[in-house]
């Protein structure tokens, strides 16, 4: 993941107090430490393991910070189940050169052709699948963030085409340019777990 102007702010020291008011909130367990996408985050010292490979995760973790940060300030709203396009939510529009750029082409890229691999990956970030194009599955990007990734197959016309939904009560956790970033790292995990299959 590319170094993004302005991430500089983000750091373990500035966004502590915030992130430490999550557990026990917004899905999060009480705990010392914060986990998603198999990702988990130290509340003690702002480390950031990545438990899929067993090692520091190292790729820009102000994003982690960003994302964490901004989602402690989201208002609990029910998950709706009510599949939306990015350009829905507000700013969408904005940033959907981003979203579809980093979150959707690079499944269409590396795992349209390959839906067992992407649905072994989807699972082992505890996806569940639904009933969208060929294959789909709902992956938890935060405790109350699911992300749809929908893949539909390659035929005699088309090549396989990809699209990844937001829920219905996206924008009450985070902004579009917040969710551009969390699909792109929802993104990034996956394709770096179907690597290893």
């Amino acid at each position: 993941m590319e170094k993004i102007e302005g991430f500089d702010l983000w750091t373990w020291k500035n966004c502590k107090e915030t992130l430490l008011t999550l557990p026990g909130r917004l899905g999060f367990p009480k705990s010392d430490t914060l986990r998603f996408l198999d990702l988990e985050v130290n509340l003690i010292d702002g480390s950031i393991t990545d438990l899929t490979f067993k090692k520091p995760f190292d790729p820009k973790i102000e994003y982690i910070f960003f994302l964490l940060n901004q989602y402690a300030k989201g208002t609990e709203t029910p998950i709706t189940n009510d599949y939306i396009g990015y350009k829905q939510i507000s700013g969408g529009r904005v940033y959907a050169a981003v979203f579809e750029g980093r979150a959707v082409k690079p499944i269409e890229k590396h795992l349209g052709g390959t839906p067992e691999v992407f649905e072994a990956a989807a699972t082992h970030l505890h996806g569940t699948q639904v009933k969208v194009g060929d294959i789909a599955y709902t992956i938890p990007a935060l405790p109350r963030v699911p992300y749809t990734y929908a893949i539909w197959k390659a035929d005699d016309e088309f090549p396989a085409r990809a699209k990844v939904f937001l829920d219905g009560s996206a924008a009450s956790y985070l902004d579009a340019e917040a969710h551009a970033h969390l699909a792109s790292l929802t993104t990034y995990r996956l394709l770096a777990i179907a690597n290893t299959l």
